[in-house]
This record gives structure tokens, C-alpha cells and sequence, in this order.
């Protein structure tokens, strides 16, 4: 038989390794909401000020 000594052996814990991908899924979905919502805010911004420029005149 084998003995092996399974107090020194390292378990892999898949659920750890599924949290961190979850993790960096949610936190790259943010990210690129953050990159929508700002070119979204320069949108908004520059027509704002094309129309404070065309009633300027």
C-alpha cells in the first residue's frame, strides 16, 4: 500500500479558483461600464456646447 501523509498534501479548492475568476469578470464589467459612461459623458458634454455656441451667435 501507499502511505502517503495527507496532512502535508495541498488540496486544490476549485471554488477558489472560481471566485477569482468571478471576481475579475465583475470587476472588468465595471471597468468597460466606466469607459461606456464616460465617453457617453464627452458625448453629452460636446453637444452641450455646440448648442451654447450655436445660440451664442
Amino acid at each position: 500500500m501507499n502511505n502517503i501523509n495527507w496532512d502535508n498534501f495541498d488540496f486544490v479548492n476549485e471554488d477558489d479558483f472560481s471566485e477569482n475568476e468571478v471576481k475579475g469578470k465583475t470587476k472588468s464589467k465595471k471597468r468597460k461600464w466606466r469607459e461606456i459612461e464616460s465617453i457617453k459623458e464627452k458625448r453629452r458634454l460636446k453637444k452641450q456646447i455646440e448648442e451654447i455656441e450655436h445660440y451664442s451667435f
